[in-house]
């Protein structure tokens, strides 16, 4: 089934706001891998043995500057992330790329001082584990990750001809392993990202619709009756708590099954369309409901309504079907289609069931009356 462009948009915007979460979420255990990293270099020389480890720092203080700057940045960067709210994901993720590339830009010259004073034989396992804890916590955004290892790659390279040693070749064939290694894995581990979101996507496309089934009419796309009742039961919570006034208007179609004999019932179809339409135009804003009730029945749930109000909202309802003008030859009423109408106001101590029944009484007697018209409840 070919995938429709708004059901892409969607998917690249959950995915672009599922790569900022990620991000904000592994982002710092990154850091802290970051942290004890550039701890271990600086403390290589109290517990090395080797002299020339010892004169490493003295003879490249600017070695010690790099990983204090790493410190701070990781640090500060994580205690920023901890401290802030998840609503300021878009702004924290460009805060954690922007701080994954001013330390990879230090871990540059870090590997550069290693392999420029001949300490080469920790280089490649000290940035294959940082490259590949960069994979595990950046695979899902390509940009920051390569951003990230990519600088790294590039000087190494570089010095590993510049400054050669004894195992320049099996160092060339080393980080070509460890170049294949990382793309495949990147690449597997992106695919089951974005197919995940793509999973969730579908589910959540696939709710939306169940939703829909169980909620609204198939043929009008209005309300079903299920929903109507769901959604008036809420009204008359709210009603009791704010002490509100709460409208309904049934109404039926005039005659339909003669309109179907004639037209034919695709054409009555298109006539209750078309009716759902009228109904919904006539309402006064989106709190108002109209429900499909059965057959050719309607219905209005009109929240915080006066009896008045209802009357207004019944009458611009005649008022659009006559202008509307749907021929319906079988009716006896007139020459198009009409609908007789009944209104009823909550009530103190009224039950949905018993207000709906007053609604259908009012409905009763708009067609005893001559149809084409809206009656109100009263007891007598």
């Amino acid at each position: 089934m070919p995938v429709r462009r708004s059901d892409s948009l969607n998917l690249d915007l959950r995915l672009k706001t599922m790569r900022q979460r990620a991000i904000t979420v592994s982002g710092p255990w990154f850091l802290w891998i970051n942290l004890l990293f550039s701890l271990f270099i600086l403390g290589r020389h109290y517990f090395s043995p080797l002299e020339k480890t010892i004169s490493l720092t003295d003879a490249f203080p600017v070695l010690e500057i790099l990983m204090g700057l790493i410190l701070a940045i990781s640090s500060s960067t994580i205690f920023i992330l901890r401290m802030a709210y998840d609503q300021h994901a878009e702004w924290l993720s460009k805060l954690l790329s922007g701080a994954l590339i001013a330390i990879s830009a230090l871990w540059m010259g870090c590997f550069y001082l290693l392999l420029a004073s001949g300490d080469s034989r920790i280089v490649f396992p000290f940035a294959a584990l940082l490259i590949f804890t960069a994979l595990i916590s950046l695979y899902f955004d390509g940009r920051v990750l390569l951003s990230f290892t990519l600088p790294i790659w590039v000087v190494i390279l570089f010095c590993n001809f510049i400054y050669p040693s004894d195992l320049t070749l099996l160092n060339a064939l080393l980080y070509l392993l460890l170049a294949g290694l990382f793309e495949s894995g990147r690449r597997i581990l992106r695919s089951w990202f974005v197919l995940a979101i793509r999973r969730e996507q579908e589910n959540r496309v696939l709710i939306k619709q169940l939703q829909d089934l169980a909620n609204l009419d198939p043929l009008t796309g209005i309300a079903n009756r299920r929903s109507f009742h769901l959604l008036l039961d809420k009204a008359m919570q709210r009603q009791q708590q704010c002490h509100t006034p709460l409208s309904l208007v049934m109404l039926d179609v005039d005659y339909f099954k003669k309109y179907n004999d004639h037209y034919g019932h695709q054409a009555g179809d298109e006539c209750l369309v078309n009716i759902a339409q009228c109904l919904v135009a006539a309402t006064r804003s989106t709190q108002d409901v109209v429900a499909r009730f059965g057959g050719e029945e309607f219905i209005i749930l009109l929240p915080e309504a006066t009896e008045q109000q209802a009357i207004e909202v019944a009458e611009r309802i005649r008022q659009k079907l006559q202008a509307l003008a749907i021929p319906h030859v079988g009716s006896p009423v007139t020459g198009y289609v009409t609908t007789s109408m009944g209104i009823a106001n909550l009530r103190p101590e009224t039950t949905s069931t018993r207000l709906i029944a007053q609604a259908d009484a009012a409905l009763y007697k708009a067609k005893k009356h001559g149809r084409n018209q809206w009656q109100t409840f009263s007891d007598e």
